[in-house]
């Protein structure tokens, strides 16, 4: 056989695997269909980001709430936002992705996979054969069933990071994290946005309380936020139109981000005697192993949840169990952020989530950023810290609404990994004027009148 691990994908799932596998001596090698470097690099987590930041610096260019300073938000050229965007991409994955490859010894089989059979993957007619494999292919936007969308050629989230035009309206459709991320940034690069969200709340997933507050935020900002609203079909007549329940909306471009699924189509896995399950995901048991003993899969083609650094963890332990190993991945503990201003972060159980599984043995405390000394100094208090513990004291899930939000997380994935009690948190130091001060003061708040202590109590 010709390898020890053959692994398809080179997104974060597949690269931590290979470079997991090299570190053990075994022969692995990448098969890539695509550009090298997956979701997150080349149409995720980087290109999101860095759009994200450009609109943050031309809004508080424009709007800051410090008397005294006089700035001035000019003009917006996007094409050259788009160009630094794509060239940082270009960097990473260069540096990143096809450079700790090569220095990993770690080649890469350009061209598309399919079995031939449970032993054998055919690359560009070749047939490679290895102890084992491992996909890790990712995931890809969905468009729903609606009358006339596909028709209409909307944006995903691939097309709106590289607009070959710069909307003066945009519809989206989804109230998620990726819709509300592009949707603000597209906002304060001065589109007029408008969000439609079939659920009663944004970001679906989250805690209502304070999905409701950051829809008040976006909302004075001047994005229009429709919530409970259907879509019952499009038509593109030069602009879009998206008919609901509730009316009619117009728009120069319209995106739908309203999901992903597994990219595993084309890869034969029926002739490999591989199960799917009804996103296209791999149906994989806890070790990550396929219902064919030699193929493991990873990240979103294996229905995990849908971020990097579970992609990339996913990676390393099956490539450490298709080489012998027999660990269980574990998703007890999984940070989730929402990239808006103000950021939405969380870890653990919301509160409705602890009330569904514990009844009234929970206790919640909330901490308003108007309580927050770091949040005063800023002249910002928009957002809320809100922690949830059981009826010993346990901590069972955080959420945070504030800026950067997701810098403050890690602290509260720790107490929730390991059982902290909300007293840890309150004995713990946490530096005076950070985000992550309030951390203790929500948990002191579950027995305190935070208002009543004093700056640094």
């Amino acid at each position: 056989m010709s390898y020890d691990l053959l692994i398809v994908g080179s997104g974060s799932a597949g690269v931590a695997a290979a470079l997991e596998a090299a570190s053990r001596g075994a022969k692995a090698a990448v098969i890539e269909g695509g550009v090298l470097g997956g979701t997150c690099v080349n149409v995720g987590c980087v290109p999101s980001k860095a759009l994200l930041r450009a609109a943050e610096a031309f809004h508080k260019a424009g709007r800051h709430p410090f008397q005294g300073i006089q700035t001035q938000a000019e003009r917006v050229h996007l094409e050259r936002v788009i160009q630094q965007k794509d060239d940082l991409v270009g960097s990473l994955r260069q540096e990143k992705y096809a450079e700790v490859l090569q220095a990993a010894g770690v080649p890469v089989i350009h061209g598309q996979a399919r079995f031939l059979d449970g032993e054998t993957l055919e690359v560009n007619g070749q047939a490679h054969k290895a102890r084992r494999y491992l996909l890790a292919t990712g995931a890809v936007p969905t468009l729903p069933p609606i009358p006339g969308l596909a028709e209409s050629q909307p944006w995903t989230y691939l097309e709106a990071l590289s607009p070959d035009t710069h909307p003066s309206t945009l519809l989206v459709i989804g109230g998620g994290a990726i819709g509300l991320e592009i949707a603000q940034a597209y906002a304060r690069l001065g589109t007029q946005v408008t969000v439609l969200e079939a659920t009663p709340y944004l970001l679906p997933a989250e805690d209502p309380e304070l999905s409701t507050l950051l829809k008040g935020y976006l909302e004075a900002e001047g994005l229009e936020v429709h919530t409970r609203v259907r879509v019952q079909r499009v038509e593109r007549q030069g602009e879009f139109r998206v008919h609901t329940d509730g009316g009619t909306y117009r728009a120069e471009r319209l995106l739908v981000a309203t999901g992903r699924k597994a990219r595993t189509q084309g890869l034969n896995l029926e002739a490999a005697g591989v199960e799917l399950g009804p996103r296209g995901e791999i149906r994989v048991d806890e070790r990550l192993r396929s219902g064919n003993p030699r193929i493991y899969a990873a990240g979103d083609a294996a229905g995990l949840p849908q971020f990097v650094y579970v992609a990339a963890q996913s990676g390393r332990i099956a490539a450490r169990n298709a080489l012998g190993g027999e660990e269980a991945l574990e998703l007890q503990a999984v940070p989730r952020v929402t990239f808006t201003d103000p950021a939405l972060a969380t870890v653990g159980l919301t509160e409705e989530e602890a009330r569904q599984r514990y009844g009234s043995a929970i206790r919640v405390s909330r901490l308003p950023l108007e309580q927050l000394p770091k949040a005063l100094a800023q002249h910002d208090p928009r957002g809320m810290f809100k922690l949830v513990v059981d009826a010993e004291g346990v901590v069972l899930g955080l959420s945070i609404l504030a800026p950067e939000a997701g810098d403050a997380l890690q602290e509260a994935v720790l107490a929730v990994r390991f059982g902290l009690n909300y007293r840890d948190l309150i004995d713990t130091f946490h530096p005076y004027l950070t985000l992550a001060e309030g951390i203790r003061l929500v948990a002191q708040a579950l027995d305190t009148e935070v208002g009543m202590l004093s700056c640094c109590a």
